[in-house]
């Protein structure tokens, strides 16, 4: 038997930090794409290709992310950063806390 996915049914963004409220109730919190590659930039592994972002303060992405939620839960951002319903469950902390800090 197939575990289903959670769907993402709405979004707030702020601060790069995505809070998910899911089908079922539970509200969940996740780093964005962009966040993301902006600390691995500072790495000096993961950085690579990704070092263009720290022209860009952090704060500023989130202005006018116009956040689509799709019927299937996908989520969209700036009408081309795309998180899958998979992503957003698995990758997503039930606390805020434990994906706020660098």
């Amino acid at each position: 038997m197939s575990e289903i996915t959670p769907k993402a049914v709405k979004v707030w963004l702020a601060a790069n930090i995505l809070a998910i409220e899911f089908d079922n109730g539970q509200t969940r919190y996740m780093r964005s794409h962009f966040i993301k590659d902006y600390l691995d930039a500072w790495s000096p592994t993961r950085g690579k290709g990704k070092r263009v972002n720290l022209i860009i303060a952090p704060t500023w992405e989130w202005f006018g992310a116009n956040p689509q939620i799709a019927e299937d839960g996908t989520l969209t951002l700036f009408d081309k950063d795309t998180y899958t319903p998979e992503e957003l469950w698995k990758n997503s902390k039930e606390r805020i806390d434990e994906v706020s800090g660098t």
